[in-house]
């Protein structure tokens, strides 16, 4: 995906200008997605990524770093002269990791980049969670209040952060957003598998297919960290970030099949078999867990503090992603 993207309606007059920012996983998508909007939105920026071929294609004016943020000493040094981290930088398909591993970059990682923030007078930090630290399946309406009960390792290790986050904040303002599903530019690999089966006939809708998926669109993501930097006023702050809309895993395959214009899927297989037949499908178990989640997400918090409304309707969202898929080599 070319780096040079045209910039979306939601850009801000270059609010950022005469700030530095720091962005680790800069090159993840959704890395490479905010670097793109801090540039236009008058930021100077640094990245911490882990390929070297990732300097071939940043922007130019982005100052990269190679490296990871279990080292300490490359963090002390990028950070020298920072206003704001973006902290993105995380193991997150926790099959291809084992549990030490995840720990390790996610936790003790974290904390790395919260003492060189310390040690650099860092005024704002904002962090990368997940929904998944309420856990997979909840029937409560999701607050920031609600209790956290984590159910993978992934989810875990997030959980984890936000507590190495919050001993800091006596000394560091944050803002950790706990986000749904991605999905848009560069978030389609996992949608086209689902696409796939769909046009073929071959999907199967997992249970009863009521369960409430949480979802929400690349471009709405970078508004809201754009959001958190510009509008934070000293303030340590968590944030649940979705759409905030209810789809149930049915609904979502009718949507799909209706722009395809293809039957809906109509078969049903018990979650236990669905397991059992992901492999074969070519379905990892992080893809098969969102697609058995169920939760609902309250923005209400967001919404009020931050002004942030959700721009990217789901009809509009799913229409552009089967587009894509459609062209893809993958339809």
């Amino acid at each position: 995906m070319a780096l040079n993207k045209a910039a979306p309606a939601f850009s801000f007059k270059k609010n950022g200008r005469g700030r530095t920012a720091f962005v680790t996983g800069a090159d993840g998508r959704l890395g490479r997605n905010l670097v793109r909007a801090l540039q236009r939105d008058g930021y100077e920026v640094r990245t911490l990524s882990l390929r070297k071929d990732f300097v071939n294609r940043i922007p130019g004016g982005v100052v990269p770093y190679i490296g990871d943020i279990t080292n300490k000493k490359l963090l002390n040094d990028a950070l020298h002269g920072v206003d704001v981290v973006f902290h993105l930088a995380a193991i997150v398909s926790e099959y291809k990791a084992h549990t030490e591993e995840i720990v390790r970059v996610n936790v003790e990682g974290t904390t790395n980049v919260l003492e060189a923030c310390r040690q650099n007078g860092i005024g704002h930090v904002v962090f990368a969670s997940t929904v998944d630290v309420y856990g997979n399946n909840r029937n409560d309406v999701l607050t920031e209040d609600s209790k956290l009960k984590p159910t993978d390792k992934y989810g875990y290790s997030k959980m984890l952060a936000e507590k190495e986050i919050e001993k800091y904040a006596d000394r560091i303002d944050y803002t950790i957003f706990r986000m749904a599903a991605i999905y848009g530019n560069e978030f389609s690999a996992s949608y086209f598998k689902v696409f796939k089966a769909i046009k073929e006939g071959k999907a199967y809708v997992i249970g009863s297919g009521n369960n409430s998926l949480s979802l929400i669109h690349i471009d709405d993501v970078v508004r809201a960290y754009l959001l958190a930097d510009q509008k934070h006023n000293n303030s340590r702050s968590i944030y649940n970030l979705s759409d905030g809309r209810k789809y149930t895993l049915q609904e979502m395959f009718n949507m799909v099949a209706d722009i395809m214009k293809v039957e809906r899927p109509s078969r049903h297989i018990s979650p236990i078999i669905v397991r059992l037949m992901a492999k074969n499908r070519n379905i990892d178990s992080d893809e098969l867990r969102f697609l058995m989640s169920n939760r609902v997400i309250d923005i209400g918090k967001i919404r009020n503090e931050l002004g942030f409304k959700p721009s990217i309707d789901i009809k509009e969202g799913a229409l552009e992603l089967v587009r894509e898929f459609q062209k893809s080599k993958d339809a």
